[in-house]
């Protein structure tokens, strides 16, 4: 799958949800056959999900999606070993979660990580699954971002995925910091109605505190 394609996927707006993928019977027989609209679909739903997942062991976002973007074209290059979804979306997991603990090898940090996390464990151990369940959770947080309004949303988008303090959001988008925090108090009454309670209560954490559990 070349790179431009990636990219467009990448910079798509739209979100898939994991579960939307994982119903449809059609999309593994089409991704099998080379079919570049079931790539496009598998790719926009797990690529938001792997970076997450990645950065919960990394401390660099950019590595972290590079090696989310190198799994998903390993899969494709792999397509006819998979009999099922659960299998591609665990390769997924297994070949980020490899490709991160390789990195923090490099920088001589891995045995600090392992005494939380074992890297020799297989991927369905409670750690590793733990952070799964976070990538996913965040992902349908911002499945409900993305319908907000537009201020809302970038300073939302701003806050959490460039991690920019309230000065930088105001600086950049020219508007005062007390516009800024009105729009993510708006932004959060919004969200209210949108999200289960537990998820309305982690996207609000983040945005106010910068705790990334």
């Amino acid at each position: 799958m070349c790179i431009q394609i990636m990219r467009y996927i990448a910079n798509k707006r739209k979100s898939i949800k994991s579960k939307d993928i994982e119903v449809n019977p059609m999309l593994l027989h089409e991704f099998q056959n080379g079919s570049e609209q079931a790539f496009d679909q598998i790719f926009t739903c797990y690529y938001p999900l792997l970076c997450v997942y990645a950065s919960r062991i990394l401390s660099q976002p950019g590595m972290g999606q590079d090696f989310a973007q190198e799994s998903l074209v390993t899969a494709w290059n792999r397509r006819a070993d998979f009999d099922n979804i659960f299998k591609i979306k665990a390769f997924l997991y297994t070949c980020v979660r490899n490709a991160c603990f390789k990195q923090l090898e490099k920088e001589k940090v891995k045995a600090r990580y392992e005494s939380s996390m074992g890297s020799n464990e297989p991927i369905e151990d409670q750690s590793a699954l733990k952070d799964i369940i976070h990538a996913e959770v965040i992902s349908r947080i911002f499945a409900c971002v993305d319908t907000l309004p537009e201020q809302c949303r970038k300073v939302i988008y701003m806050t959490f995925r460039e991690d920019k303090k309230p000065k930088e959001i105001s600086e950049e988008l020219g508007i005062a910091i007390s516009t800024v925090n009105s729009q993510k108090m708006r932004g959060l009454n919004l969200l209210r109605q949108k999200l289960p309670n537990s998820e309305y209560l982690l996207i609000a954490v983040i945005l106010f505190t910068g705790v990334r559990h």
